[in-house]
């Protein structure tokens, strides 16, 4: 909030003065006055005003608990008295706020007045008007004389109301102001995150759309990760990283986890709130209301045609199910446990509603291979070793190929056709091929899902990376060439 603003400027006769102050006693405060002033000016009368080479840049000065954030300007010219024109605009803020919002405004600020004094020299033409009342003086501020306390008045009242202010000088002087909130910066958008459009996006008139941006926007529908977005779209990963996090940081999408069945909730400590909102209430049994017919987890169409006909589900059947979710239940789990309960809800919207508000948390699981010496790692690290000592050109092709495919995974292209064999050559049989090529492959998968095993991957990441669901990476890790592999969830 802005407390104080004043004009400042060095008199050739009087030194470092405030000419106008709003609030008319925040400064300089007269002999009548009953409220103490905001500051001291003689405490930062060498600051507001400071020597020639200080001039001409931002300062900030605290002082009396306050912050001072100022733009001293001189001007040199013959046509002054001692050849400059000294002038401060500054603004006056708790010590404590934050201050970056601000110093654009009090940059423009300092550039409009400048240009009030080089184009029609309105700020030395004031202080010789007749009648004009200085900061301080019995019966300040004079009214209708000059424009420079008009101005002050209005930049705080409409910043503290508005955030913005307008100002008319005349046809040609007009001051704009907005006071712009510090953006925080948005994460990092990974591979297996979710996005979901929260805001509808400008139209191409109103905001300029990238390229990216133009082919993955109907891919965005709250059920596609990001690396299944790039794939779909044909768009490089990276990109479509960039694009989603331009969006995160305009507020217009949030990152949710995919969903699926073997996934854990828990609820948080915004759980109280939610309960007691009585609006957030009704608009939850409306979103996540479904027809019984269409619903996907209904076995049973008799039930389904009794319950067609009842309403929404009621606040105390949605409450009830959202306590019954816990760190140690699956969703699974809890869909068969209860579906009576919900053959009138969409799952995945009741799943999504929690996470949006905030009062429901994905629990991750996450793999841990404690063995000391796993029989895969042994095999890379020997491998790894007679690479180092000398690689032969079937190891390099091998390589190459495992790379390839690698690159192919991770970026949806398609798999690189098999070579034939060059004429003349012995062709090999197809089965033993293809059974080298399959062996090379899950050779390939061991080695990067080894790469996971550390405690600090989720599983969405895994299966993400892997293109595998995680049924079958639970089984490839149980089978016992990891080592002993321990799960957790947290």
């Amino acid at each position: 909030m802005l407390e104080g603003i004043f004009y400042a400027r060095f008199h050739p006769e009087r030194g470092p003065s405030i000419i106008h102050q709003y609030p008319k006693a925040s400064v300089i405060a007269p002999d009548c006055a009953t409220k103490d002033a905001l500051l001291s000016f003689s405490d930062i009368s060498s600051y507001v005003i400071p020597p020639y080479e200080l001039c001409n840049r931002p300062l900030s000065v605290c002082a009396g608990g306050k912050r001072v954030l100022s733009y001293p300007i001189s001007l040199e010219d013959s046509k002054y008295e001692r050849n400059r024109f000294t002038f401060n605009v500054c603004f006056i803020l708790g010590e404590h706020e934050d201050a970056r919002p601000w110093e654009r405004v009090v940059r423009k600020t300092a550039t409009f007045f400048t240009e009030l004094e080089e184009e029609d020299g309105i700020l030395q033409a004031e202080e010789l008007l007749n009648g004009l009342k200085w900061a301080g003086d019995d019966a300040y501020p004079a009214e209708d004389i000059g424009v420079v306390y008009t101005m002050l008045e209005s930049v705080l009242q409409d910043l503290n109301a508005y955030a913005e202010t307008c100002v008319r000088i005349d046809a040609l002087h007009v001051l704009n102001l907005r006071l712009e909130a510090t953006k925080v910066k948005p994460p990092k958008v990974r591979a297996w995150d979710v996005p979901l459009l929260i805001r509808s996006l400008p139209t191409h008139d109103q905001w300029t759309w990238d390229l990216a941006l133009q082919r993955i926007h109907s891919y965005m529908d709250g059920t596609k990760h990001v690396q299944r977005i790039a794939e779909l779209a044909d768009v490089e990963l990276k990109l479509v990283k960039k694009a989603v996090r331009e969006l995160l940081y305009h507020a217009r999408v949030m990152l949710l986890d995919i969903f699926h069945f073997q996934a854990i909730f828990a609820l948080t400590s915004d759980f109280s709130c939610f309960v007691k909102d009585d609006a957030m209430l009704l608009e939850c049994s409306g979103y996540v209301a479904a027809d019984p017919a269409k619903n996907i987890l209904h076995s049973t169409p008799d039930l389904a045609s009794e319950q067609a006909h009842q309403p929404f589900p009621t606040k105390q059947a949605i409450v009830s199910l959202y306590r019954d979710l816990s760190p140690g239940v699956s969703l699974h789990d809890f869909c068969l446990s209860h579906e009576p309960e919900l053959s009138r809800i969409d799952i995945r919207r009741f799943i999504t509603f929690g996470v949006i508000k905030g009062f429901l948390r994905r629990v991750h699981k996450y793999a841990l291979a404690v063995a000391s010496q796993p029989t895969l790692s042994r095999k890379s690290r020997s491998n790894g070793s007679s690479t180092k000592a000398g690689t032969s050109s079937e190891e390099v092709e091998k390589e190459w190929d495992r790379a390839w495919k690698r690159a192919a995974f991770s970026s949806g292209w398609a798999t690189p056709p098999v070579e034939t064999a060059e004429a003349g050559s012995m062709p090999k049989r197809g089965s033993e091929s293809g059974r080298s090529a399959d062996a090379q492959e899950v050779s390939s998968q061991d080695d990067r899902l080894m790469e996971f095993l550390d405690g600090k991957h989720c599983m969405d990441e895994m299966c993400v990376s892997m293109h595998m669901s995680e049924k079958k990476i639970v089984e490839r890790l149980r089978s016992g060439k990891y080592g002993e592999v321990v799960f957790f969830c947290r």
